[in-house]
């Protein structure tokens, strides 16, 4: 190349020096912004943000908590959930986030029980929670349930017929292979009628589960959080009676699970609560699962913290509930949680709607500290059994009803948040003006300006 073609390659690289140089600059403002600053959230309804809520509960956490978000890379919305949960690391140094990938490390996720992207696992000190969810309010309330000082304790009542807590589970060989002798299949067999896989469940929130044998409740309530009775079909003794309602009264909290025409023996405590249980089992035409009008189906709940969300529940083989006498007792609200459909009916009874699960709370103790009695009742066990427990919507029901007796109160609600786009919103006068000018007056101003300039040149 000659020495003038030199020069002007050397003029042409000084002409686009400026610019990849200023491109240079701006490039790595933007990492330094992206690994410094953060991401701005320019959405109107700060979808990417955290609400006040959330930092104000990250900022009150007093003991150190690491978090492992299990996500999918190539998932946008875990991402992003990623992004989320680095927020609360910013407004709280006492809590590390850490990330991965479970298909890229598998044997981290498999230690620590997680087979899907999707899951946090939160640890602060000897305690330890499972999240399966990746949004703001799965996250600050699983801050708030591990930071809580001393593990919440469910005591399940045995040796009245109910369901067994520490029910029978075995491991088995699926026969069918396909064809292919090399692939070992094995599954986790339960116990149909126990609870194993509700206590799994809670112990994985976090909570501790214990069961408490007939005669000896009123021992084991002082250290109870919750006490849950799992479909009894033999009565109470007197004394566990005695003690488990004066115990709720006080200020305690419990979960009964009841069967159709059982002899439980707690007739008394109910109506301390205002519910009363009807005779005979439900049929539900209108809406059961599957094609047995006796499992009565909900799909559409009262709308309560513990029902947000939730998808279709059944109960198979239901008692109906309904109020206890001409009153409630001073003090005392109840609120219907789950009903069937207006076809439901009890024997020798005309269709109508029918209660089925059942929210009562009472006023507080005089006692310091004593906190607001609640009764929380179902007319049927089964939906929360080994054998039901996994399908639709009838584990998250039991968990959520067990977690707001044992501390709805200061796990937080937040509502979701959407992204939107901006819109304009013109009457109809306004929508005919736009048109007639951009479509009509503007196209026609530009053809006669370009018709004047033609003539113009002729």
């Amino acid at each position: 190349m000659s020495a003038s073609g030199m020069r002007r390659v050397g003029r042409r690289w000084l002409l686009w020096l400026p610019v990849v140089a200023t491109g240079a600059v701006l490039l790595a403002l933007n990492l330094w912004a992206t690994r410094s600053l953060g991401r701005l959230d320019l959405t109107a309804q700060q979808v990417y943000s955290l609400s006040e809520e959330s930092l104000e509960a990250a900022r009150a956490i007093r003991q150190p908590i690491t978090v492992t978000w299990f996500y999918d890379l190539r998932n946008k919305s875990m991402v992003d959930a990623l992004h989320l949960l680095r927020q609360y690391e910013r407004a709280n140094p006492l809590i590390q986030v850490t990330g991965v990938d479970p298909a890229l490390r598998p044997a981290q996720a498999r230690a620590a029980g997680i087979q899907f992207a999707g899951s946090a696992v939160l640890e602060s000190g000897d305690r330890r929670t499972t999240i399966n969810g990746g949004t703001e309010t799965d996250f600050t309330n699983g801050l708030i349930r591990i930071s809580q000082n001393g593990s919440q304790t469910i005591c399940f009542t045995q040796g009245h017929g109910e369901a067994t807590l520490n029910s029978l589970s075995s491991l088995d060989d699926l026969e069918d292979h396909d064809h292919d002798e090399n692939l070992v299949a094995r599954v986790e067999v339960h116990e149909r009628n126990g609870l194993a896989l509700a206590r799994n469940a809670l112990r994985t929130l976090g909570f501790a589960t214990v069961g408490v044998n007939a005669g000896s409740l009123a021992q084991a309530l002082p250290h109870c959080t919750v006490v849950v009775v799992a479909g009894p079909r033999t009565p109470f003794g007197s004394g566990d009676v005695s003690a488990l309602r004066d115990w709720t009264v006080r200020g305690g909290k419990s979960l009964v699970l009841l069967e159709p025409d059982s002899a439980h023996g707690l007739g008394g405590l109910l109506a301390d609560f205002g519910v009363a249980q009807a005779a005979g089992g439900i049929t539900d035409s209108g809406s059961h699962y599957r094609n047995d009008p006796g499992s009565p189906a909900v799909s559409d709940y009262t709308r309560h913290k513990l029902t947000r969300g939730l998808p279709l529940s059944f109960f198979p083989g239901a008692a109906a509930l309904e109020p206890a006498g001409e009153s409630l007792p001073p003090g005392v609200a109840v609120t219907p949680l789950a009903q069937t459909s207006p076809e439901a009916r009890l024997p020798g009874r005309e269709p109508q709607r029918l209660t089925l699960m059942a929210l009562a709370t009472g006023k507080a103790g005089p006692e310091e500290g004593a906190g607001r009695p609640m009764l929380l009742v179902a007319g049927d066990s089964d939906f929360a059994t080994n054998q039901h427990f996994a399908a639709l919507g009838n584990g998250t029901l039991f968990v959520n009803a067990v977690t707001t007796l044992a501390g709805a109160d200061p796990l937080l609600d937040i509502r979701p948040r959407h992204y939107e786009q901006g819109r304009v919103e013109l009457t109809n006068r306004q929508m005919q003006t736009v048109f007639w000018t951009s479509t009509v007056a503007l196209p026609a101003l530009a053809l006669l300006i370009g018709l004047m300039m033609w003539w113009r040149r002729r």
